[in-house]
């Protein structure tokens, strides 16, 4: 189908989608959510739960503004539901703006099923009972791919929307465009379907055409050159189709459904209910089932803001108008052919488990035994066996349990905690101790039990702690305890989810201890050599000294010595 789209960049790993899709044709690879195009029926609720707008439906606007720009006559085949989707457009200003915008021509395609109703009705007893009527694409695929058994049940009649199609394709000439706009985004392929090719070239959710009002710098609720709209056939109740039981209405089967030989049935969960137990339903005659809780009304392709019921009231209101309001004239009534459809077995083949394969995964969470198997749900499959067959399949991780790998990570984190050399403590805004870890206890010779509750100024100085609460700064400190027989160190800093200061601490008693003894060595060192010095700057002074007064006298006795004997050489 390729309708839905997973926008990798936004997908957050949540599984919302999982657990709100009916069919679970969702894939989970690598931390994100992807549509499997051959398990998706196109209901769109993935599209409504995702919080983060990651599942997209494929866009139709560039398509479309193509065929407008080919010059070819494009006519726009409208939905009776518009009137709820742009609630503040009258039916002629909105035709209006759908010519503005480079439509041709406008029809409702409530003309169409009109006779999509008419033909629903004599095909009844043509299939197996009860019959099927449906005109929604969601249940056609639901039918093909999961209930294929079921088959014979469908009514093989157009929907609207193909038979439109073709109804304007076989007056206007097949060299026309036809473009669909409705609430449905499995409409989108629908259209694309071998078995209705060329009846329509493109599909426009409310929301694309909404878009490309906005962005051509028109209002659908402006009447400047609403007037003129043509006369015509005006569909009426044919309008009601969008609505439950609107197909009944229009073929002017009794709304009446209680006790009666016929059902309306809408929303996926019973839709899929009602499918489950069909061929046990006795005494019903027809069915009309609609994907959507309410109705085409509710489709996935109009966001609005405006509640189910009003919607209904303001299709019913239109429906009662007399005038035709929005079609530029009618279409001749079409020939059988024109409404006739077919339909195809599409399941896919899944890979079965056995039960040594289930338990073999279970096993992989730790789920030993039945009574380890939560089935809570977090990771979208209603049960935890539900989870391991879709990992089997290749649809699920394992690691998908949230409660196993929240239960790793505690694990894991209370292992580091408890083995960790590095003293832990955590206190409280009101500087309260709320934990600490073994490594702590050892440190300061102190039980947990003894610690928690208490203020923290009991082991530690509470100034730090305080400081980071009101900066969530980090902090380091040094500290001296038990009259300075225990040395630490604190790196502090504020975790924010839990509004709490965590303290690590560790023991540098013995660092410092060496420390000091390494500071003493080294000044008593400094002193001894200094010592050292002194006496030997005093032996020096006192040889200098010695030195001094002995080249003296040897001075003089030599002086005297060469005076004497050149004395003697003179007397000679």
């Amino acid at each position: 189908m390729g309708v839905i789209k997973t926008i990798t960049a936004n997908c957050k790993d949540c599984y919302k989608c999982v657990r709100y899709c009916p069919m679970k044709a969702i894939r989970v690879a690598g931390g994100h959510a992807e549509i499997i195009d051959e398990l998706c029926v196109g209901c769109g609720t993935c599209v409504r739960m995702c919080p983060q707008g990651a599942k997209q439906v494929t866009d139709s606007k560039g398509a479309v503004r193509e065929l407008l720009a080919s010059g070819a006559q494009v006519i726009l085949s409208v939905a009776p539901s518009f009137v709820a989707s742009f609630d503040n457009a009258s039916p002629a200003s909105f035709a209006a703006a759908a010519r503005k915008l480079g439509f041709s021509e406008v029809f409702e395609t409530a003309e169409a099923a009109e006779h999509v109703a008419l033909r629903s009705l004599e095909m009844v007893d043509a299939c197996t009972s009860p019959a099927i009527a449906t005109s929604c694409p969601v249940v056609v695929n639901l039918v093909e791919r999961y209930y294929h058994h079921l088959l014979d049940h469908l009514i093989p009649v157009a929907s609207p929307m193909v038979a439109h199609g073709r109804m304007i394709k076989s007056c206007k000439g097949p060299e026309v465009k036809v473009v669909f706009a409705g609430p449905c985004i499995a409409k989108k392929d629908e259209a694309g379907r071998a078995e209705v090719s060329g009846a329509i070239d493109a599909v426009l959710t409310f929301d694309e055409l909404s878009d490309m009002f906005g962005q051509a710098g028109i209002d659908p609720a402006d009447t400047t050159g609403a007037a003129g709209v043509s006369s015509g056939h005006c569909p009426g109740r044919a309008r009601l189709f969008p609505i439950e039981g609107g197909m009944m209405a229009t073929a002017g089967v009794s709304t009446d459904l209680i006790g009666g030989p016929d059902l309306c049935v809408t929303g996926m969960d019973n839709v899929i209910a009602l499918l489950d137990n069909l061929q046990s339903q006795i005494g019903v005659r027809l069915v009309e089932i609609m994907a959507c809780p309410g109705g085409c009304i509710e489709g996935p392709g109009a966001s609005s803001e405006i509640d189910a019921w009003s919607k209904k009231r303001m299709v019913m209101e239109y429906a009662q108008q007399a005038t035709v309001g929005l079609a530029d004239g009618s279409l001749p009534s079409p020939s059988p052919s024109l409404l006739q459809v077919g339909f195809a077995r599409r399941e896919v083949d899944l890979p079965e488990p056995t039960e040594e394969d289930i338990r073999a995964i279970l096993a992989r969470t730790d789920k030993l035994s039945p009574s380890d198997e939560l089935n809570c749900g977090a990771c979208g499959y209603n049960s935890c066996r539900e989870k391991a067959i879709a990992v089997f399949r290749g649809l699920a991780e394992v690691e998908m349990c949230i409660p196993y790998m929240r239960e790793r990570a505690e694990s894991m984190s209370n292992l580091i905690i408890s083995t960790t050399p590095n003293g832990i403590v955590v206190v409280d805004r009101d500087l309260k101790i709320v934990s600490v870890n073994p490594a702590f206890e050892q440190v300061f010779g102190v039980k947990a039990d003894d610690c928690l509750g208490r203020d923290v100024s009991t082991l530690l100085d509470p100034t730090p702690f305080r400081q980071v609460f009101e900066t969530r700064e980090l902090s380091r400190t040094g500290e001296a305890h038990l009259d300075g027989s225990l040395m630490t160190s604190q790196l502090l800093f504020y975790v924010s989810v839990r509004d709490v200061v965590v303290a690590l601490v560790n023991d540098i008693t013995t660092d410092y201890n060496r420390g000091r003894a390494i500071q003493k060595a080294r000044e008593e060192t400094l002193e001894k050599a200094g010592r050292v010095i002194d006496r030997q700057m005093r032996v020096a002074q006192e040889i200098a000294g010695l030195l001094g007064e002995t080249t003296a006298e040897t001075k003089l006795l030599l002086t005297q010595l060469i005076r004497q004997m050149q004395d003697e050489e003179l007397d000679e």
